[in-house]
């Protein structure tokens, strides 16, 4: 890997601009190349001109449910491989089945605390990414 290629680059979907605020800043200071969007037109542009090693997403949206989103993007070419976290406040059970029937990668429960985010993202990139 290069220099350039050091940060691990994530990219954030969620429809609350406040949760995306505080998951960047977190993310940002943990080092972290962070993009984050809260609607699905801007998702999908960001992904036409920026490569993330991890998708993060919100399970509970207005246009498109992270369920949804992440059985979307396994079936594009460009996205199929790139892991996927669902990332909710939806009781740990519930996140873990979702997970499981959508192919997404690992899951984060919001109700643990976000505080602890960044710490479960960077074991998620190792155990998933490199």
């Amino acid at each position: 890997m290069t220099d350039v290629d050091d940060k691990r680059r994530l990219l954030l979907i969620d429809d609350s601009e406040i949760v995306l605020a505080y998951e960047t800043s977190l993310l940002s200071d943990a080092g972290f190349e962070v993009r984050a969007v809260s609607s699905l037109k801007s998702f999908v542009a960001a992904l036409t001109n920026w490569k993330p090693h991890l998708i993060v997403t919100d399970l509970y949206m207005p246009e498109m449910s992270g369920a949804e989103l992440c059985h979307w993007l396994r079936q594009q070419i460009a996205t199929a491989r790139i892991p996927i976290v669902l990332c909710s406040s939806a009781p740990e059970a519930e996140l873990q089945d979702v997970a499981k029937s959508v192919g997404a990668d690992a899951y984060v429960s919001k109700e643990t605390g976000l505080d602890t985010l960044p710490d479960r993202l960077k074991l998620l990139c190792e155990e998933i990414v490199w």
